[in-house]
């Protein structure tokens, strides 16, 4: 898959996360071992598979621009949203021990976002609103629950359109120009 696809497929990727974020507020949690309790999680998973893919879309977009920080930022998301899938499927499959598990990848995500952000910042490929987004995006959705996630599907959308709507522009990054 050649980057330009890699990056259009990204941006879809954020957008479909964006909207299933949104989606994820209106199925109420249930007690756990429920059904609705098992929706909700499998729809987070959804949720947080689809951000990876289109985190990896920003990743193949800046990736030559962002330098070490960008790099450690992407890799600690990943790893943390796959700590965070495996954590709740075992809350789903009624294991209660794992909410540490998931806790731990939340802090991470955090972590990774701020650092992904900061160096999409430093990149200039990006509007700046986008690592801003990136930056304050999670804590604000920690923070604010039910209103905090739409908010967060709201940013995902708008992030993964600017990817998405970047067909046919360059990814070797800003030309200079003397």
């Amino acid at each position: 898959m050649s980057s330009s696809e890699l990056i259009r497929w990204g941006g879809l990727a954020a957008m479909l996360a964006g909207g299933t974020f949104i989606v994820l507020v209106l199925i109420p949690e249930g007690p756990p071992g429920s059904l609705l309790y098992a929706l909700n999680g499998l729809v987070f998973i959804v949720a947080v598979l689809l951000i990876l893919v289109g985190l990896t879309g920003f990743h193949a977009l800046q990736k030559g621009n962002y330098g070490r920080i960008g790099h450690a930022g992407f890799y600690t998301v990943i790893v943390s949203g796959i700590v965070r899938i495996i954590a709740q499927l075992g809350l789903i499959s009624g294991n209660p021990a794992l909410g540490f598990l998931d806790f731990l990848g939340l802090l991470g995500v955090l972590v990774g976002f701020v650092l992904y952000g900061a160096a999409t910042l430093q990149a200039r490929v990006l509007p700046r609103w986008c690592g801003v987004g990136f930056i304050v995006g999670w804590p604000v959705t920690v923070a604010l629950g039910d209103l905090g996630t739409v908010l967060f599907g709201l940013l995902w959308l708008a992030i993964g359109y600017v990817l998405w709507s970047r067909r046919g522009i360059a990814t070797e990054g800003p030309s200079r120009v003397r």
